[in-house]
C-alpha cells in the first residue's frame, strides 16, 4: 500500500515520534501496520471467492454462511487498524496488539499439540514484538496475556467490532451484534443457528416437512454482507492513504474478478 502524496498515511510516514535511543521511528511501523491491513484484505478477498465457488449447482448450505463471518472478523478488523484519524502512535499501538496477541496464541497452541518446535516459533514472535515495543518507546503491555493492552489500545470484542463497522449498513435502531451472533451461531453448530436452514416444503400429501436448504433471503444477505467486509474497510483505507480513482479502479477490479469470470 503505497499512500498518495499529502494524504494522512504519508504523515504518518514522516512521523515525528522517536525511538528509545531518540532516532526518528522512520516509515517501518506505519508500513509493518500497512503491511497487516493488507494481508487482512486478502484474506477477505479469498473468502469472496470461496463463496463465489459455492454459488454452483449444487450448493452447499453452510459453506457461505461459515465464509462470510470470517470475511466480516478479517474486514472488522482490517477497518478498526485502519480508522483514518487515529494517528501514527495509536495505530501502531494497534497492530502490536494483534501481532502480540497472535504470537502468544501461536505459542499457546503449539504448547497443546506438543509441537516444541511451534512452541519456540511462536515465543520467539513474542519477544519480536516486545523488542519493538521497547525499541519504539512504547510502555509495556498490561492486561490479560491473551488480551493485551498497549497505551490503552485493545482489539474490541469481535461481536461489537463487527456491529460497529456495519452500523451504517443496517435500518436505524438493527442491533448489529444480532447478525454476527447469527452468522456465530451457525459455525459454532447452535441449534437455533441451524435450523435457519430447515425450512418447512409442502408435501404431495398436503403435509409439510421441513427440508435442509438454504433460503433465499439468507444467501442474499449473507452476500451483501460479505462484499461490505470489503468495502467498509477499504474506504478507511482509501481514505486513510488519500487514494484517488486510479487505486480504486485497481482494487475493484480485484473484487470484480472474483464474480465475474470474463473479467479474469
Amino acid at each position: 500500500m503505497e499512500p498518495a502524496d499529502g494524504s494522512e498515511a504519508a504523515a504518518e510516514l514522516s512521523s515525528t515520534e522517536r525511538r528509545k535511543n531518540s532516532d526518528p521511528w522512520g516509515e517501518d511501523p506505519a508500513r509493518t501496520t500497512y503491511a497487516l491491513a493488507s494481508l487482512l484484505m486478502t484474506g477477505v478477498l479469498d473468502s469472496l471467492a470461496s463463496i463465489d465457488r459455492l454459488l454452483g449447482d449444487p450448493m452447499p448450505v453452510l459453506g457461505p454462511t461459515v465464509i462470510a463471518r470470517s470475511a466480516l472478523e478479517m474486514g472488522a478488523t482490517a477497518w478498526w487498524l485502519m480508522e483514518p484519524g487515529t494517528g501514527i502512535r495509536r495505530r501502531v499501538c494497534r497492530e502490536l496488539v494483534r501481532s502480540l496477541t497472535s504470537a502468544r496464541r501461536a505459542a499457546q497452541v503449539a504448547v497443546e499439540l506438543d509441537d516444541q518446535l511451534g512452541k519456540a516459533e511462536g515465543l520467539a514472535q513474542e519477544a519480536n514484538v516486545l523488542q519493538r515495543i521497547d525499541d519504539l518507546a512504547i510502555a509495556e503491555p498490561t492486561g490479560g496475556k491473551y488480551n493485551p493492552v498497549i497505551e490503552g489500545e485493545s482489539f474490541p470484542d469481535a461481536t461489537k467490532l463487527t456491529a460497529s463497522m456495519l452500523r451504517q449498513l443496517l435500518p436505524a435502531g438493527a442491533p448489529g451484534e444480532s447478525f454476527y451472533r447469527s452468522y456465530s451461531a451457525v459455525t459454532h453448530g447452535e441449534v437455533y443457528g441451524l435450523m435457519n436452514f430447515m425450512r418447512p416444503t409442502p408435501q404431495l400429501d398436503g403435509k409439510s416437512l421441513l427440508v435442509w436448504r438454504l433460503p433465499a433471503p439468507i444467501l442474499d444477505s449473507t452476500g451483501q454482507l460479505a462484499l461490505s467486509a470489503f468495502h467498509k474497510p477499504f474506504n478507511h483505507i482509501r481514505a486513510l492513504m488519500g487514494w484517488g480513482l486510479i487505486e480504486r479502479d485497481l482494487w475493484i477490479t480485484k473484487l470484480t474478478k472474483i464474480f465475474n469470470p470474463s473479467a479474469r
